[in-house]
């Protein structure tokens, strides 16, 4: 019983973070949209929204602090669908906006983190959720030299 509230609790914390973060994308992308002509000029607060709601998605630090909990209370076939299948795509998203500082920040955030958080951990599981965070800054690193070779690693 107590493994199934903790599934449930799990399931209920990742549909909150994917809605949240699915309303974002919707919402700066269809703001994008209806003010591109005045967004041209540089990095908008939009582009911000719309990274940070993708970086959301695919658990990369600062924003991954659903993941390990989440991760914990599913079984393993879920875990290995959420640490790999469900951050393809926002991924792919990520590589039709510009390159920024902003992910660069992401980037060495996600490696810093993920890397040090994993050394306090006794849980398996916690420990891939933190390995996924820093692989995370390495995918990012690879998508911002050169998506060619970011396509062929993820083939």
């Amino acid at each position: 019983n107590e493994k199934n509230n903790l599934s449930s609790e799990a399931s209920l914390k990742y549909f909150i973070v994917q809605a949240i973060s699915s309303m974002l994308i919707l919402f700066s992308a269809l703001m994008m949209l209806l003010l591109e002509e005045f967004l041209n000029m540089m990095i908008s607060p939009l582009e911000i929204i719309m990274n940070s709601a993708l970086l959301t998605k695919m658990g990369t630090a600062p924003f991954h602090f659903w993941l390990p909990e989440i991760i914990e209370g599913i079984t393993w076939i879920n875990t290995f669908i959420l640490l790999t299948w469900q951050k393809i795509a926002p991924m792919v998203l990520i590589m039709f906006f510009s390159y920024t500082q902003f992910i660069i920040f992401i980037i060495l955030t996600s490696l810093l983190v993920g890397s040090l958080k994993s050394w306090n951990q006794t849980s398996i599981k916690k420990i891939l959720a933190f390995s996924s965070v820093n692989h995370m800054g390495w995918m990012l690193g690879i998508l911002m030299v050169n998506q060619t070779l970011w396509l062929n690693y993820i083939a």
